[in-house]
Parts: structure tokens; C-alpha cells; sequence
């Protein structure tokens, strides 16, 4: 039974700061732990995926107690089925959505790393396990699948389900996308999170499956990494590693792509829904412990 104390507004926005105060928490006792016992120098790729595998643990955790807080189960902020049509399309779409804004969308990403640099800030980039061998394959599950998994869950699952009939559709996609970005705690790749924010959440909305974006959120991991694998710089753009004219003709595809992509999902004929007075200050007020807190991480880059 849901509790009629909390909108969906409000529900959402628990969620998202929930998994915040998790995740900052764990983050900050494995990091101590890691520290006093020298386990983040000599822990290798072990540690390397215990980072990786926070996330995860807090969004469970979050979730578990917030379901249980407002009463509301987990199962209705979670449509998955699909009819086997809808699901072919919608996941091709996905592919498209994901090729497309890694390939044609990378330059934003490179422009804002090259302004905050220049503002300086100073936090290192991500970094990578030993891809050799069967470590592909481990990464995968951990840096592609799991994020995939649960991320999208809390985001278009939880979140988006949560607050779109209060906020609207519209500002649910830029909300959920802003808090996708602010999750991630790396002010390098914000454009691009937030990018990709919005537009898991537009697929999720049209396609009103979650399904969609977690394979586009797989297909997006799963591809910088077996980029990285093969030797390849996925920090920079395609023009980088590639030769000219392949790099010509991937930017090209993957512009294409995503055209594609989104024509296919703005030419659903279910109109948006338009937001319910209170919605979304209902959802901000609520989820401002967790955004408050990821400002503070993303700001302290610059000292550090």
C-alpha cells in the first residue's frame, strides 16, 4: 500500500538524496579503511572494483529504506515488460541513443574538461583495472553491467516513475538528468552525464520500459571499455585514435544515429504530461540533502 503522507514528487526526491547520503558514506569509510591498512596502494585492480561496487550497495540500501519509509513498492517504479516488438524496437533505439551521443557528443565533453582545467580544477581522471586477458570480461559486469543495472533502477526507475505525473515529463527528464550528472561526482564528464541523463530518460518515458536505457547505459559503459582494452585513449575524441577518415565516417554515423534515435522517440504520439502545482519543489526540497552534498564534492575539486 503507498503511503498518501509522500507525493511521487517527494518520493523521488528521498530516493535520490538517500542514495547520496549512502554512497558519500560508504565512499568515505572504505576510503579511511583503505587508507589505514594501505589497501588503496596495494590493493591493485581489487580495489579498483570495490570502488566501483559502492554505488550499487548504497542505491540498494537506499532504496530498501525509502520503500520502506513511504510505503511504496519497489515493483510500481519499475515498468519493465514489454511486448517483444516494443522491446526490439525500443533496444535498437537504445544502441542508436548510446552510439550516437558517444561518438558525436564527445567533443562537449572535451571542451569542458579543457574549461574547468583552465579554472583549475585538479581532480584526477577516472582510471582503469588490467583489461588483459579475462579482465575484459570482469570489467564488464562491474564497470558496465552492474552500473547499468542498478543506476537505472534508482534514476529511470525510482526517480523518473516517481516524480514525472507531478513535475511534468519535460522537467522530469532535465531533473532526472541533473541528478544523473551530480551522482557521478566528476564536474569532468558533467555535460556529458547530464546529456545522457536526459536522454535515458526521455527513452525510458517513450519507450515506458526502464529496460531501454539500461541497455543504452550498458552499451555506453561496455564500449569505453573495450575501447581502453584495445589500446585506445577514451579520454579524448575519436579523431585521436582513429584515422582521419575513419574518424570522419564514425562522427558522421554516430550524428546520424542520433537523429535517428531521438525522431523515433519525439515521434511517439503520447503527449507529455504538464506539471501539477507543487511538483517540482516537492521533489527539489527532497532532494536537495543529495544535491547539496554532491555540489560540495564537485566544488572541492578545484582544491584538490
Amino acid at each position: 500500500m503507498t503511503d498518501k503522507k509522500f507525493t511521487g514528487a517527494q518520493y523521488g526526491g528521498l530516493a535520490f538524496s538517500g542514495a547520496v547520503v549512502v554512497y558519500i558514506a560508504l565512499a568515505f569509510i572504505f576510503s579511511l579503511a583503505s587508507v589505514y591498512t594501505g589497501f588503496d596502494k596495494n590493493g591493485g585492480d581489487a580495489y579498483i572494483y570495490l570502488n566501483y561496487i559502492v554505488s550499487p550497495v548504497a542505491i540498494t540500501v537506499a532504496l530498501f529504506a525509502v520503500t520502506k519509509l513511504t510505503r511504496r513498492p519497489l515493483r510500481q517504479a519499475l515498468p519493465v515488460k514489454m511486448p517483444p516488438r516494443a522491446a526490439a524496437k525500443w533496444c535498437a533505439v537504445a544502441v542508436l541513443l548510446a552510439f550516437g551521443m558517444l561518438f558525436s557528443l564527445s567533443w562537449l565533453n572535451i571542451a569542458f574538461e579543457k574549461l574547468l582545467r583552465w579554472l583549475g580544477y585538479k581532480n584526477a581522471p577516472s582510471y582503469f583495472p588490467d583489461l588483459s586477458g579475462g579482465g575484459v570480461a570482469l570489467a564488464l559486469l562491474v564497470m558496465a553491467l552492474l552500473p547499468a543495472l542498478f543506476e537505472e533502477t534508482l534514476f529511470r526507475g525510482v526517480l523518473l516513475n516517481g516524480i514525472k505525473e507531478e513535475t511534468g515529463h519535460l522537467n522530469a527528464v532535465l531533473l532526472c538528468g541533473t541528478c544523473f550528472a551530480l551522482y557521478h561526482a566528476s564536474a569532468l564528464q558533467t555535460v556529458y552525464q547530464f546529456a545522457c541523463g536526459c536522454a535515458f530518460a526521455l527513452l525510458a518515458l517513450r519507450s515506458r520500459s526502464v529496460l531501454p536505457a539500461a541497455a543504452a547505459h550498458f552499451f555506453n559503459n561496455a564500449t569505453i571499455i573495450i575501447l581502453q582494452a584495445c589500446g585506445l585513449d577514451t579520454s579524448g575524441s575519436v579523431f585521436d585514435w582513429a584515422p582521419l577518415w575513419a574518424a570522419v565516417l564514425v562522427t558522421v554515423l554516430s550524428a546520424l544515429s542520433l537523429i535517428g534515435a531521438f525522431a523515433v522517440m519525439l515521434a511517439e504520439k503520447t503527449p507529455f504530461a504538464k506539471p501539477v502545482k507543487g511538483g517540482v519543489l516537492d521533489f527539489v526540497v527532497t532532494a536537495s540533502a543529495g544535491a547539496i552534498v554532491l555540489a560540495i564534492v564537485w566544488t572541492a575539486g578545484f582544491f584538490g
